[in-house]
Parts: structure tokens; C-alpha cells; sequence
């Protein structure tokens, strides 16, 4: 018996409600394959200098990026917020 056949079976036994949920699951894990990944456009985070002052020479594009990676990975970035007071 294939999962399909499976799932099908089970969701017979479920309450409307229950269906409803299990639909909504499937819609969204249907949308969700079709997403394409967004790629940050060159120039993007250059264009972004200034918000956070930092002494000295301007970051390049792969430094920036790798400081935002960072803040998103550790959920903040003390030295920026540092920076900016």
C-alpha cells in the first residue's frame, strides 16, 4: 500500500475539521516547493552602509554578508548595537 493509499484511508476516519487541517498541511507543503529561494541582490548590503557606523574602511559586499549570516545565526549582534550608540 502506497503513502497516498495510507493517507487516504486515514483522513476517512477523520472529522471535517480534522480533513480541513490535514488539507491545509498539504496546500502549504505544495506552495512551499514551489518557492524559489531569494537571493540578495549585488550591491544590496553595500547600499545599506551607514545605518551601522563602523570606524574605519568601508565593508565589502562578502564581509557584510557574513556579518548579517552572523546576527541571524546568534539572534543579535552586540558589537552593531554597540556601534550604533
Amino acid at each position: 500500500m502506497t503513502a497516498a493509499e495510507k493517507l487516504y484511508q486515514l483522513i476517512q476516519t477523520l472529522p471535517d475539521n480534522q480533513i480541513n487541517e490535514v488539507l491545509n498541511f498539504a496546500e502549504f507543503i505544495h506552495q512551499k516547493q514551489h518557492i524559489t529561494p531569494q537571493t540578495i541582490p549585488l550591491g544590496t548590503l553595500t547600499g545599506l552602509r551607514g545605518i551601522v557606523k563602523h570606524p574605519g574602511a568601508a565593508s565589502s559586499d562578502d564581509d557584510l554578508k557574513a556579518e548579517y549570516t552572523d546576527y541571524l545565526n546568534n539572534g543579535s549582534n552586540k558589537s552593531a548595537v554597540n556601534n550604533i550608540c
